[in-house]
């Protein structure tokens, strides 16, 4: 029973917090309103356009996805773990090495580019582990990653507007810039994806979210594409770039502000892309046509879903984050933020089509972040303000059974996540998002990678050793993304 009530409270305060969040930024909302009396509109996008797929309206069945043949890694180091710095007076990829559980950094390459500092978060003052928190520049997933065969990088600079694409060695340690890098995207980038029969279709999901608060309206996030030649040099798809409404009034956030559209998920096919859109809570499906544009398909609407999936913010924080694919079915998973629980959609592997399926019970609070085994048959996510993870049973796909939870130790809150090439060895990054983790004070700074070895009987995971954290990053700078090879 004490269990119970302390886990009562703790959800209480965690929704008292973003309550009085919400509280503040629509009364600095009304203020906008009141000082700009012109009245404010939704902006129109193509993706209020959406097209309805002939034969499209009934049940989606479950079927197996279509997947391209596997790329063979055999040459792989198998060791080798990236994490972006994210300095905003110059990024940079950082380079360890896995020696069982310990990591050795081995170099740093400059992208070119620069990140985005917290400046909310490093200037907050300690009044509620929610108060005062950036929320939207910095949760995305995807601002890093490799394509399939591990043989290229690409890297989004927050604080530039652009994208770094480079040409990986074979053994993984040079980071060589293709020509033309980093190319201009839009502003504030914050995923990429590879799309199309070949992959060479960049989708770039440009967030327009500037860190620091008050938010201010009337910015609208969206996606560009680009073609990617042989050796690696983008080129931007004419007529392309779509723009996303302006979030919703009295939902927790500035009204008509961009909605911090925070992912994007290609299928493994390539034919379908799908875009968290943050603040809109939607998920948009878009079909890739030949010459690289996107055609959107009728978006997913979070508050469509049955009574009881959102008891605690129906209407104040209706959104999703995070996106994960089943690799063998046709099953697409998403954090429900202050839900604490894991949503289940099922969607049309020719169209992009999402239907709700159930949600999953998580342990932890703000479940953000996925990754999949290969097989399908686990799946691991990152719970971020309860400094937690979960190991999930995919035996049933539609039906996740939460196996483990691991609560880390020390100050911290975990995000971007990804398992090593054999899927033996699995990363977490680990940086301050909340009040709990000052990100002036030495001691509770949070920039960290921890590494768990997976037992592949079961899924399960085991932190061997504890991480260090990278002391030599300027206080305030943030780490974020990660790749492994």
């Amino acid at each position: 029973m004490k269990g119970r009530l302390v886990t009562f409270m703790m959800f209480l305060a965690v929704f008292v917090a973003v309550s009085f969040v919400a509280f503040n930024q629509q009364a600095q909302a009304q203020k906008q309103k009141q000082a700009q009396p012109q009245t404010q509109s939704q902006p129109q996008s193509q993706t209020e356009n959406y097209i309805d797929i002939d034969g499209d309206e009934g049940e989606i069945p479950l079927v197996d996805v279509e997947r391209p043949p596997d790329v063979q890694q055999s040459t792989d180091p198998g060791n080798l773990v990236y994490v972006q710095d994210n300095l905003s007076t110059g990024s940079g990829i950082m380079i360890f090495r896995r020696e069982n559980a310990a990591l050795t950094m081995l170099k740093t390459v400059p992208t070119g580019g620069k990140g985005m500092f917290d400046v909310t978060g490093f200037n907050r003052s300690p009044t509620g582990i929610f108060a005062a928190v950036d929320i939207g520049p910095f949760e995305h997933d995807g601002i890093m990653m490799m394509n399939k065969a591990r043989t290229r990088l690409f890297s989004c600079n927050q604080g530039s507007d652009d994208l770094s694409v480079f040409d990986i060695s074979a053994d993984g340690l040079d980071l060589t810039p293709v020509p033309g890098s980093p190319f201009k995207t839009g502003r504030i980038p914050s995923s990429v994806g590879l799309a199309g029969p070949n992959f060479d279709i960049v989708v770039v999901v440009n967030k327009n979210d500037p860190a620091g608060n008050p938010k201010p309206s009337g910015l609208q996030g969206g996606l560009i594409t680009f073609r990617m030649a042989a050796n690696g040099s983008l080129t931007p798809i004419p007529n392309s770039e779509i723009k996303f409404p302006g979030a919703r009034c009295d939902e927790g956030v500035i009204c008509n502000q961009s909605t911090s559209p925070s992912q994007v998920m290609p299928t493994a096919d390539g034919k379908i892309v799908f875009v968290n859109d943050f603040f809109a809570g939607m998920i948009r499906p878009f079909k890739v046509n030949a010459d690289g544009t996107l055609t959107a398909v009728k978006p997913f609407d979070l508050r469509t879903t049955p009574e009881g999936t959102l008891n605690a913010n129906k209407g104040n924080f209706p959104y999703t984050l995070g996106l994960g694919l089943h690799p063998v079915k046709n099953v697409l998973y998403t954090g429900l933020v202050f839900e604490d629980k894991v949503g289940v959609l099922r969607y049309n592997p020719k169209s992009g089509k999402l239907a709700f399926i159930r949600t999953a019970p998580n342990g932890g609070s703000t479940v953000c972040w996925f990754s999949i085994r290969t097989d399908g048959r686990y799946m691991w996510t990152s719970n971020q303000a309860a400094n937690s993870i979960n190991t999930y049973d995919l035996a049933d796909p539609e039906t996740p059974i939460p196996v483990q939870l691991i609560k880390f130790q020390g100050c911290g809150e975990p995000s971007h996540v990804i398992t090593a090439p054999k899927q033996d060895w699995i990363y977490y990054v680990n940086s301050s998002v909340t009040n709990k983790c000052s990100q002036k004070d030495p001691n509770t700074r949070s920039n960290m990678v921890h590494t768990l070895m997976i037992n592949p009987a079961n899924g399960q995971l085991t932190e061997v050793k504890q991480p260090e954290v990278m002391t030599f990053l300027p206080l305030g700078e943030r780490i974020q993304g990660v790749a492994s090879k």
